[in-house]
Parts: C-alpha cells; sequence; structure tokens
C-alpha cells in the first residue's frame, strides 16, 4: 500500500506563519531580573598594558605634600592585633581614670598618646574621682593596615569625697626609683586615700581608635570613623 507523501514545508509558509507572543506577566509578580543573579557579570578585557603588569604588584599614587617624605617607614607598617590591643587597654585605663585633686595629671599622661593633643581633655569635666583598672580587649575591627579598632572593658572605681578638697591641687608625684621596661606614667589615682572613699564599681566598654604617626608610634586618634582605612 503507498504511503502518501505530505506536503513540504514552503519558505512562504514560514514566513507568513504568525509569531507566537510572550504570555503577559501577572500583575502581582516582580518582573524577570535581566541578569542571573547567579551569574557573573561580564568583565571588560584588560589592555596589552595590564596584561603586561599583571604579575606586579600594584602601587596606589596619592596627591601628598612635602611632609610626606619626612614620614617614617614605620609609620606604614602594619598593626597587629595584639599590639593594637595592648595599647588599646593602656589608654582606656588612663581615659578612664581622674582625680580632682591632681587636675593636669590626666592630660599630660594622655597628650602623648593621642594623634590629636587637644583631646586630652575630653571624657572629664574637672571635678571628682575615678580610677579604672583590668583592661580586656575584646573585638578587633581592621579596615585598613594601619587603623585598627579595639573594643575595651575596663573596671572603674568611682569614690566619694570623704573630707574637704585641699586648698591648692596636690603637685603631680614621681617617681624616685627608676622601674625596669618603664613605657610612660598613668593617671590612675591610688586605691587608697584618706581623702576619698570608694564608693562602687563598674565595667565600662569604650572603642579605641588606634594608627600610626608619622614617626611609626602607636596613637589614638578620636577623628578617625569605621570606614577610614591605610
Amino acid at each position: 500500500m503507498a504511503v502518501e507523501e505530505q506536503p513540504a514545508a514552503t519558505e512562504s509558509s514560514h514566513r507568513h506563519a504568525p509569531e507566537s507572543e510572550p504570555e503577559p506577566e501577572p500583575a502581582d509578580e516582580l518582573a524577570r531580573p535581566q541578569v542571573r543573579l547567579n551569574a557573573d557579570l561580564p568583565r571588560a578585557k584588560p589592555s596589552p598594558r595590564a596584561a603586561r603588569g599583571a604579575g606586579t604588584t600594584a602601587v596606589v599614587r596619592r596627591s601628598a605634600g612635602e611632609e610626606f617624605f619626612s614620614r617614617s617607614v614605620r609609620s606604614l607598617e602594619p598593626i597587629s592585633d595584639l599590639e593594637a590591643a595592648s595599647f588599646a587597654g593602656r589608654f582606656a585605663t588612663d581615659f578612664q581614670s581622674f582625680d580632682e585633686d591632681v587636675p593636669s595629671r590626666r592630660a599630660e599622661v594622655l597628650r602623648p598618646l593621642l594623634a590629636d593633643p587637644q583631646a586630652s581633655t575630653w571624657g572629664w569635666s574637672g571635678a571628682g574621682r575615678q580610677r579604672a583598672d583590668s583592661p580586656l580587649p575584646g573585638r578587633i575591627y581592621r579596615p585598613g593596615d594601619t587603623v585598627v579598632f579595639v573594643e575595651v572593658i575596663v573596671r572603674v572605681t568611682t569614690y566619694a569625697r570623704a573630707c574637704p578638697p585641699p586648698e591648692a591641687p596636690r603637685p603631680a608625684g614621681s617617681a624616685e626609683v627608676e622601674l625596669s621596661g618603664l613605657l610612660g606614667p598613668s593617671c590612675a589615682p591610688p586605691e587608697a586615700d584618706p581623702a576619698w572613699t570608694a564608693v562602687e564599681a563598674n565595667w565600662v566598654r569604650m572603642t579605641v581608635p588606634i594608627t600610626r604617626d608619622d614617626g611609626g608610634h602607636l596613637v589614638v586618634d578620636p577623628h578617625l570613623r569605621p570606614t577610614d582605612s591605610s
């Protein structure tokens, strides 16, 4: 039995065939994304000059004044976590300590530790007595190699006046014996003083922003923000 052949589709039939229209999306659904979220975005091809230098370390050039040439190379060295934690604990202990009977002591101690010496009077009204100890460094946030934010918890003991204050401020004392490994003075007042009575102790938290000065020494810069980098 012969099979009747079907006529082949002509070119004109394909040309005039109606194109199927896309189904409209429901109004309550979001439009389909134009780029797949799990696909890599297209990248521009590097120039031949950039390809030749792909194996070298990139150097970022920034505008700087003549004072940049006087900076120490140490000021560009990364700050380690242990170095930052130790310095932050030292600063937090002195920042939370003061004594109105020796009002100049606190500013003298804090001034060398700060990038801005004017901040040495921050955090104290000039009245009262307080002693901080037992610093406990915690979380560390690092936006750059030479900018580190350290969260520190210190124990703070407040005092109440037990007898009338002296007529004149007491001068800051100095150690008669030179201590081995001495780094610098502290403004934490003595635990016991006949003119003061300890009231209560509390744990206080603060975040210390640390960087390096032009000489490479660690300093606290209160003007730094978490978005700053080296």
